[in-house]
């Protein structure tokens, strides 16, 4: 199994089949795939190709949502997330916790989870930009870093995150439980791949 298959086994596992919350900004979803995510990622010419040899018909209607199967939505995940990030440059672990967060709230905001996780336990050398880019000094930092320690800080500043959020918009606290819970069993699944 490789590592993006590592990765994905956890993330399938909470993103679920098809959901249609009226509180989800991302609208109706199925293995994660949101209208709005879909609708966004099909701007783009390039994978307007990617999606038609997938199968995947445009434009994004809610009945592409609903037919969409599980190895389209984890091929679009792996090409938006996984390998636009280069996650395989990093340990598994590292590449795990940073897939899970980007399909969860975006590419830029996993890395700068990371970013601040890293930060906040990492007592040696200079502190990483939190730019949200995960550049050559990012990634060489969380290779050199991969330890529990700085992988359950990036978990802990990822629950903060989710509990910011619940702050400043009450109405996002109906997905709090939910998404503590996935932290939770993160923090066993990467120690334990």
């Amino acid at each position: 199994m490789g590592n993006f298959d590592v990765a994905q086994k956890f993330t399938q596992k909470w993103e679920g089949s098809l959901s249609d919350d009226a509180a989800d900004k991302g609208g109706l979803t199925k293995y994660g795939v949101s209208i709005a995510f879909l609708t966004d990622f099909a701007r783009d010419i390039t994978n307007q190709k990617f999606l038609r040899d997938l199968g995947v018909p445009l434009p994004v209607t809610r009945d592409t949502i609903r037919h969409l199967d599980i190895a389209q939505a984890c091929a679009i995940f792996r090409r938006e997330f996984w390998d636009s990030l280069h996650l395989d440059d990093l340990p598994v672990q590292m590449g795990a916790l940073l897939y899970d967060a980007a399909v969860n709230s975006g590419r830029s905001r996993s890395v700068k989870l990371a970013q601040r996780g890293y930060n906040a336990c990492v007592g040696h050398g200079l502190p990483l930009a939190v730019d949200g880019k995960l550049g050559p000094l990012s990634c060489a930092a969380l290779k050199a870093n991969n330890t529990k320690t700085v992988r359950q800080s990036i978990i802990t500043v990822r629950e903060n995150f989710y509990k910011e959020i619940v702050r400043s918009n009450p109405s996002q606290d109906v997905f709090l439980k939910g998404w503590l819970n996935r932290c939770k069993d993160l923090r066993t699944y990467v120690e334990g791949i």
